[in-house]
């Protein structure tokens, strides 16, 4: 069981350095050794990252290209994205548990290249009816290799402080993924073709899969001796509740929801979620491994990080979403142009992320993360004061400050979800926290977009993003306080994890 003092509001105690190993060269049997090794392992895990980070945004930017060069509609243009969101939001849990059943670097190191792969097709492909599914077989590489990703650095960094330092700098090249996406769209737009995205994220791909390959450790990370058994059930009910929910959320947009499809559909998710949790709940009872052990909601640290990261994702994608169509659509920007505006809050995530996971090591994961959420909460009620008609300067400084709150909320709050539980949990709670995010950027657009679809167009659609700003500024202050309340002391181990 991993120590969970990372997550506690008390100072760790400093850790005596180890002395140097004997042998320079490790073997293939033990792995990379300390230092320049573990470096290696974090560097192939932040560029796994990055291939999300970067797919999530990226593609964005680029779709009224590729409606005019494939002669899309605007539904299968929004396909093009949500196909993405939907199946990498579903697929998450079943990706974290392979980790489990076939160990965390072939997981890994499959989900990269069956990301590859699909980022292959995207570039190649002749229309849309290629260009779908290859979005889909993105989404299952990312399901796959995105658990992986913080669950092998729980295991190579157990020291708290330590650990806190490399999820800060996990936490930093996700910041940079989501930052270089919209402009690097806008790029390759202006300078290029859309196609080009795709083919610098399988150029990203084959580097991380030529990395990983080399230097995760076999002796830590390969199959496990007594591999756990497929909880299929639990596995199709998994996929099926977080299925139904974003889709239902995604279509609600064009439906309304009050559609019968959409009923429909949050009916389907509210009783598989409920199936999935009595399912889960008699295998752990029964003895066998769950697919997600419930009693990973006992530990405090959990529920603040699960609570921080849905609220954080909303928030951040709800921002970029529709700041992008106020500039784009209301004020006549051009797509390069809205993505550099961006940068003044993006770059404050990039670079304070690293830092606050250096301060989360040495004053505790609890008031950098609660202030990371305050201040965030901050900057989106700073943008409720933003007059119509958005004079940049005004905008970029709020921006920024959206920025520095994110930046410092990022990395404490994935050490919380992955430090807060047994380190054998640790791909399955890394799943549900990314599951959790995942529903978020997809609550910010479709929950944000009815506060925002009021307004209408011109000062009217400035109202409306007003509003929105006002539930996000509510809703992270919120919970900050909750975070303050869960991390009031030392994290506990959240003991009968499997019932």
């Amino acid at each position: 069981m991993v120590d969970r003092s990372a997550c506690s509001e008390e100072r760790p105690q400093p850790v005596r350095a180890a002395a140097p190993t004997p042998t320079p060269t490790p073997s293939p049997s033990t792995g990379p050794a300390p230092g320049a090794g573990r470096a290696a392992v974090l560097l192939a895990m932040c560029l796994g990252l990055m291939l999300s980070m970067l797919n999530s945004t990226l593609v964005n930017v680029e779709l009224p290209q590729i409606g005019v060069r494939l002669h899309a509609s605007d539904s299968g243009l929004r396909w093009v994205a949500d196909i993405y969101t939907l199946g990498y939001a579903g697929l998450l849990l079943p990706g974290g548990a392979l980790g489990n059943r076939l160990g965390r670097r072939s997981a890994f190191l499959a989900g990269v290249g069956v990301f590859a792969v699909g980022s292959l097709l995207c570039a190649s492909a002749p229309g849309m009816a290629v260009l779908l599914p290859a979005r889909a077989v993105q989404a299952v590489g990312v399901a796959v290799m995105l658990p992986q990703t913080l669950s092998i650095l729980v295991h190579e960094y157990a020291e708290p402080g330590a650990r806190a330092r490399a999820v800060g700098i996990w936490a930093g090249v996700a910041s940079l993924g989501l930052a270089a996406g919209p402009v690097l769209g806008g790029v390759f737009v202006s300078a290029a073709d859309w196609r080009t995205g795709f083919w610098v994220t399988l150029a990203l791909a084959a580097v991380a899969l030529a990395i990983g390959q080399r230097v995760i450790p076999r002796a830590r990370h390969g199959r496990p001796a007594a591999a756990a058994r497929v909880d299929l059930v639990g596995a199709v009910l998994g996929v099926a509740w977080p299925t139904a929910l974003v889709y239902g959320l995604i279509e609600s947009a064009d439906r309304g929801w009050t559609d019968p499809w959409i009923l429909a559909a949050f009916a389907v998710s509210a009783l598989a979620a409920a199936a999935f949790a009595l399912v889960e709940h008699r295998i752990g009872r029964g003895g066998a491994r769950p697919l997600m052990p419930l009693g990973l909601w006992r530990a405090p640290g959990f529920v603040a990080a699960n609570a921080a990261g849905l609220a954080y994702f909303l928030t951040l994608f709800g921002i970029l979403f529709f700041y992008s169509q106020d500039l784009q659509s209301q004020l006549h920007r051009s797509a390069l142009t809205c993505g550099l505006l961006f940068l003044p809050m993006t770059v404050c995530m990039a670079v304070l992320a690293p830092v606050a996971g250096r301060l989360a090591a040495r004053y505790g994961t609890r008031p950098v993360l609660a202030s990371g959420l305050a201040v965030t909460g901050l900057g989106c009620l700073a943008l409720t004061t933003l007059p119509a008609g958005v004079p940049l300067p005004g905008l970029e400084w709020r921006f920024a400050v959206i920025g520095i709150g994110v930046g410092l909320m990022s990395s404490p709050m994935s050490n919380a979800a992955v430090s807060s539980v047994p380190a054998a949990d640790s791909g399955t709670a890394s799943a549900v926290h990314n599951t959790c995010r995942q529903i978020g950027s997809t609550l910010g657009v479709a929950l944000l977009g009815v506060l925002v679809g009021h307004g209408g167009s011109g000062a009217g659609y400035a109202h409306g993003l007003h509003a929105a700003m006002l539930f996000c500024g509510i809703l992270l202050l919120a919970c900050a306080a909750l975070v303050r309340i869960l991390l009031r002391g030392p994290a506990r181990p959240a003991a009968g994890a499997a019932s």
